[in-house]
């Protein structure tokens, strides 16, 4: 769907948080005057409320009504809304069309080229660091999507390449031809938006068979996408013999001066360093799989990266993942709040250690299983972990049930505030609070940056 074609349709969006925010600025921009409806099941900021005109905007809050939407030709879903729930499924078999604030971008740049990266985790820091190495190259790069800054916001734009982050909320209904499709893993995540494993994994697959031309780079040591992608015309892969592979703290490839080819005639051996040593920006294992796969997409591009390990040191990395706020009273403070997933809280306790280390976790309940991340645990228990509103309950019974017992105990709390109060009673000297939830941030904050500045504050930093 274009733009265009709402000049005379009845246009309603579902959700006013960011993506819905810009698509009512872009309705508005090409339809000053046209009546639009915006259905919102949360409440909505003051300050978009401010900016709404009750003559033309009609503003729903409250669950989503069948009745009150099936009179409208077009529904804009914002990501968050379920495309399984019972309400949508059931509107679009009477006839109503819907799209999404993705789907308007790419039908209105159509000739963008765009690479595009999605996994269960470390998606965002693997499209930061993509941007980073092309703008060192000399690539002038716009970096949209899921990141932060909806794409529809950006006006006047014309980079050589788009990257762009896409959840596997986005490319569900995504209808685009993406020129480099990355996907890094697929673990259990969001299950409860997807109704169940077999979607997730299908909708995050999605992003491959839309690659316009085969140009898909996968990671080879995750075993779902190996299997699943195995005979995918024109595959590249990294972590796999003679491509990029990750290791504890540095990438290496055993073809130093040789050219890869990855099936669809693109070399990969533009880089001529064949071992990368993880810079400070990078620490963790689980980067050195994000680095693997930004260097895969360089190479595919056929760019040399001048002065390559100045670029990785000049790489800030992204606020709100493993991010140290520094020290108090000796104490350090560590800022993960970007964690949504159990898979992401082990990296974390891999990358920032377990002893002396006071952990708070949970959020939002998605009908995840824990015990996975239970049994991990085991081996890099932290001093004392401290869980947090709504499935926090349900995560101690899964740590009490595999045997998880710190020496500072485990703990429930009423909220964020006073997680962090109870944290610097029990950290032991020159320790650390961890804040990675594993979880999302709703209902409890706006997004998982206001929790990370929540956290900040409570911890006493500015």
């Amino acid at each position: 769907m274009h733009f265009r074609e709402m000049e005379h349709s009845r246009v309603a969006i579902l959700g006013a948080g960011r993506e819905g925010r810009a698509v009512w600025r872009q309705i508005r921009r090409r339809y000053p005057n046209k009546p639009l409806s915006l259905f919102s099941e949360s409440a909505v900021e003051e300050e978009f409320l401010q900016q709404l005109n009750p003559a033309i905007d009609t503003l729903h809050i409250g669950p989503l009504d069948v009745a009150k939407l099936r009179p409208f030709d077009w529904l804009v879903r914002s990501a968050g809304i379920s495309v399984y729930r019972d309400e949508l499924v059931r509107l679009r078999s009477e006839g109503v069309r819907f799209t999404t604030a993705t789907n308007l971008w790419f039908a209105t740049n159509p000739e963008a080229k765009t690479i595009c990266i999605s996994g269960t985790m470390g998606k965002s820091t693997t499209a930061a660091l993509i941007a980073h190495l092309l703008s060192w190259a000399g690539i002038k790069v716009c970096l949209a999507g899921n990141i932060g800054r909806p794409m529809l916001d950006f006006e006047g734009e014309n980079p050589d390449w788009w990257v762009i982050e896409l959840s596997s909320y986005q490319i569900s209904d995504l209808d685009a031809k993406p020129d480099i499709a990355v996907l890094l893993n697929i673990s259990e995540e969001h299950l409860d938006w997807h109704q169940g494993i077999e979607h997730y994994k299908a909708d995050k697959l999605k992003l491959a068979q839309l690659a316009s031309d085969g140009r898909v780079i996968a990671n080879y040591s995750d075993h779902v996408l190996s299997e699943s992608l195995e005979n995918h015309p024109g595959i590249g892969w990294f972590n796999k013999m003679g491509m990029w592979q990750a290791g504890k703290t540095s990438v290496f490839r055993q073809s130093d001066g040789t050219t890869q080819q990855n099936g669809s005639g693109y070399g990969l051996s533009a880089i001529s360093q064949s071992h990368v040593a993880a810079p400070a920006t990078l620490p963790g294992e689980h980067n050195m799989q994000n680095l693997a796969a930004a260097l895969s997409v360089v190479d595919t591009l056929g760019l040399d990266v001048p002065r390559l390990d100045e670029a990785l040191l000049s790489f800030s990395g992204l606020p709100y993942r493993l991010q140290s706020l520094g020290e108090r009273a000796g104490i350090r403070y560590i800022n993960d709040s970007i964690s949504t997933t159990p898979v992401s809280v082990s990296a974390a306790l891999e990358t920032v250690g377990h002893k002396d280390v006071v952990l708070l976790l949970g959020g939002m309940d998605r009908g995840l299983d824990w015990s996975g991340f239970a049994r991990d645990v085991l081996d890099r228990t932290p001093y004392a972990i401290i869980t947090l509103p709504d499935n926090g309950q349900k995560i101690l019974d899964c740590l009490k049930a595999a045997g998880v017992d710190p020496e500072g105990d485990l703990h429930a709390s009423a909220g964020l505030k006073d997680a962090v109060n109870l944290a610097q009673k029990l950290v032991p000297e020159s320790g650390c609070v961890l804040l990675s939830p594993g979880a999302p941030s709703f209902p409890h904050f706006r997004d998982y940056e206001d929790r990370g500045e929540q956290f900040r504050k409570f911890a006493g930093f500015k």
